[in-house]
């Protein structure tokens, strides 16, 4: 072991803008024939299409980068987190991104994992200070630029030994992604299973937008806005705010505390827009923010019982006609609910609240099961750049 190390120090340390160059070729009148590409921080260069659900019209295009299979694609604000990696596609991504494209003396490959270890993006995180930053609200995030990636001092071992170590690393990543996508697909399956459980203790086949559907003795079926009351949110701006416990929910949930309420709890808030769709339960006094709509009457329906019933409910309708996507309450409170007695609805709540405890459990096993194969894999990648293993085909 020390002896592979010390071969790797022993390499001739070159700066890295001497082994690649950077690519900025525009995508011209062919942008609609080529996939539009993004970075993820756990998977690489991959179709935008895996990751999003927004279609993006060809007019979006203009000014993108194309991307060639081979080159290496760098999100300059993720990058130190590891939102780099090789494109197996050719394609475009936004103008913000860098590409590069590696020469002779540096395989892509094994740039492909050297980018991506703890010892390379520890070079990057130490640059951020001081290159610009890109304005996103009231965040200022740093970014990585080509010209500060190209001064970190490299000590690249042979081509073939590169290659040799790039073939491993994708062999043994390749079997870690598998494990991690197999945990992901359980941890999919229990939240769709729970959800598909509790429309159908909710609704009982209701369709919130014909109402059809034939519901249990005894339960009625009136509109949304009689059912229920819902209120536009108050606007906080973040330097009123004063030092305090109550919560202040925004179309994301949670998004600081307040010194004062606006409305006594418990409460059920969702997203006006924003954030669609999602909604939230809070026990206690709240300030609902101004991006969201709360339920300011539950006319004698059981709370938590009206959470879990939004919660099934398409809120998000009419969002996409709106010049600023967002939900409109009177096109939602014509929606279709149901209304079992208030008995009917605590016991259903309650059943509702252990189930989704479990799933939530399993969640969080899963979750941490997921962060720690990451972690394995970026070890694994971080032994093998700097030396720490012993890798078939690379001289010890």
């Amino acid at each position: 072991m020390t002896e592979i190390r010390a071969a790797i120090r022993n390499q001739p340390k070159i700066r890295l803008k001497y082994l690649f160059r950077e690519i900025d070729q525009r995508v011209g009148i062919d942008a609609a024939d080529l996939p539009l590409l993004s970075v993820s921080i756990h998977r690489g260069v991959v179709p935008r299409a895996e990751m999003t659900d927004r279609e993006s019209r060809a007019d979006e295009f203009s000014g993108y980068k194309r991307v060639a299979r081979g080159d290496i694609v760098i999100n300059r604000m993720r990058a130190f987190e590891g939102g780099a990696g090789i494109s197996s596609y050719d394609g475009m991504v936004s103008a913000d991104y860098a590409v590069l494209r590696t020469g002779e003396h540096l395989d892509p490959r094994f740039f492909h994992h050297l980018i991506r270890s703890r010892w390379f993006v520890g070079e990057m995180t130490a640059r951020l200070r001081g290159i610009g930053s890109a304005e996103l609200g009231n965040v200022r995030t740093p970014r990585i630029n080509v010209e500060a990636l190209g001064d970190i001092f490299v000590a690249p071992p042979p081509i073939a030994e590169q290659r040799a170590m790039a073939d491993y690393l994708d062999a043994e990543t390749s079997r870690i992604d598998e494990m991690i996508d197999l945990k992901g697909h359980s941890l999919k399956l229990g939240v769709e299973s729970f959800e598909a459980h509790r429309a159908q203790m909710i609704l009982h086949g209701l369709d919130p937008v014909t109402g059809e559907g034939q519901l249990p003795d005894g339960w009625r079926s009136p509109m949304l806005g009689v059912l229920l009351e819902l209120h536009r949110g108050v606007d906080l701006p973040t330097d009123s705010r004063g030092e305090g416990n109550i919560p202040v929910v925004s179309s994301g949930g949670i998004s600081g505390f307040h010194s004062t309420a606006a409305c006594e709890g418990p409460g059920v808030v969702t997203g006006r827009y924003g954030t669609v769709g999602e909604v939230f339960y809070v026990d206690g006094p709240y300030w609902p923010l101004n991006t969201t709509l709360y339920v300011s009457d539950f006319r004698r329906n059981y709370p938590k019982w009206v959470y879990h019933l939004l919660s099934t409910m398409p809120l998000e309708i009419d969002a996409e006609k709106s010049a600023v996507t967002g939900i409109n309450r009177n096109v939602v409170g014509r929606l279709r609910a149901v209304q079992p007695s208030y008995a009917e609805q605590q016991w259903i709540a309650e059943e509702l609240d252990q189930r989704h405890a479990d799933v939530e459990r399993t969640v969080a096993i899963l979750n941490r099961q997921i962060d720690l194969l990451i972690e394995r894999r970026q070890a694994l990648i971080s032994a093998a750049v700097t030396g720490q293993i012993e890798i078939p085909g690379v001289a010890a």
